[in-house]
């Protein structure tokens, strides 16, 4: 591990591509700034021990344990058209009502 003292402002370059600037000092805490190209994942380390942690989860999941996949947008469509086919809505116009005298 390198370890590096700077001050806020200085900076650090990491390959050809990343600039790790101290952006300020308060206290315990220190403000970086990391410009790197957009291919390039920046993570707060807890956050991504959390995601990491999660995607092994899923990983090892039972099939069985997963809910259902939703439909496919066809699939919803057909069965739309099966639960509404014989209604009334679907019927043939009948004549008009009779009128009252």
């Amino acid at each position: 591990m390198l370890i590096l003292t700077r001050r806020p402002g200085e900076r650090v370059v990491i390959g050809d591509d990343i600039l790790v600037t101290v952006m300020g000092v308060s206290g315990h805490t220190v403000r970086l700034g990391i410009a790197a190209p957009g291919g390039v994942p920046i993570y707060r380390e807890e956050i991504w021990l959390a995601v990491r942690e999660e995607n092994r989860a899923a990983a090892e999941a039972q099939a069985d344990a997963l809910p259902p996949a939703p439909a496919a947008p066809a699939e919803q469509a057909e069965a739309a058209a099966a639960q509404t086919a014989g209604t009334p809505a679907d019927a043939a116009p009948s004549e008009e009502p009779p009128k009252a005298s």
